[in-house]
């Protein structure tokens, strides 16, 4: 079995995702899926949602990386009530304290999602098809459940182009040439 902890205290971890909430905002509809993804590294956690990457120095043991709910996780670290937060993760668990809490994890055996993926706070399908021409690979956007944001917005690009076409067929603009138009866009 896998295996990797991080251990500091409490009010250092509160403190970096007060600073993550201020800037996501408050909880609402738009922003509840956020994913935090959770990396441990020699002595150090990293926290990443979309368009921040926080460093903390923290004692470790081993590596990894795992992902869960922003917000589900701030409100399981404030009702925490030690001073001094050890967290162990294994494979596909997170355990602070006694309770257990289901997330999808890896340990760096391989590197086929050792990437964090870099998009904006207030990231669109756009952002999120250029991932594909960034090199992401599937685990990757799997990992930070990309998966189905990818599948939509290439599902509503093919609608939008149909769109575009019906309505400048009229002035001679096909499909091939809006295609190529995002296309340029997207691989910027």
């Amino acid at each position: 079995m896998n295996h990797s902890r991080f251990t500091l205290q409490k009010s250092t971890l509160l403190k970096e995702l007060a600073n993550i909430n201020k800037a996501l905002g408050r909880k609402s509809k738009y922003n509840i899926q956020t994913v935090l993804e959770l990396t441990i590294t020699d002595n150090l956690l990293t926290l990443v949602v979309p368009g921040i990457k926080i460093t903390i120095a923290c004692k470790t043991i081993s590596t990894a990386k795992a992902t869960i709910g922003f917000f589900y996780f701030k409100d399981i670290i404030e009702n925490t009530s030690h001073k001094e937060m050890e967290c162990n993760i294994r494979d596909n668990e997170l355990q602070i304290d006694k309770t257990i809490f289901k997330v999808q994890t890896t340990f760096f055996e391989n590197d086929s999602i050792l990437r964090s993926i870099r998009l904006p706070i207030n990231y669109t399908q756009w952002h999120v098809l250029q991932l594909e021409h960034k090199g992401y690979t599937l685990e990757e956007l799997q990992f930070n459940n990309l998966e189905f944001e990818m599948y939509y917005a290439k599902k509503d690009l093919k609608n939008n182009i149909q769109k575009a076409k019906g309505i400048l067929q009229l002035y001679g603009v096909t499909s091939k040439e809006i295609e190529a138009l995002i296309d340029k866009k997207i691989k910027l």
